[in-house]
């Protein structure tokens, strides 16, 4: 499950010389998983990027989150 977050095509690996912390908190994905599992899971796989992105938001405000991030960074946000 945690795999599925970190590891697609659009996902790429980067050299060191390339990397930097905001680079790398975009750099992993969301995933629908459904209603059942988004619910018992607290939306951690479908709002995976923000958690990256600060680790102290809340699940009640992942969503929330989540719709900022893409509509501020739609070339950085991943969505799988």
């Amino acid at each position: 499950y945690t795999w599925l977050q970190h590891t697609d095509t659009d996902v790429p690996h980067l050299e060191a010389s390339e990397w930097s912390y905001i680079k790398g908190a975009f750099l992993t994905i969301d995933r629908p998983y459904g209603a059942v599992f988004d619910f018992l899971h607290h939306r951690i796989g479908s709002t995976h990027v923000a958690h990256h992105v600060e680790c102290a938001i809340p699940h009640y405000h992942a969503l929330k989150a989540t719709e900022a991030l893409k509509t501020t960074y739609p070339d950085l946000y991943l969505y799988g």
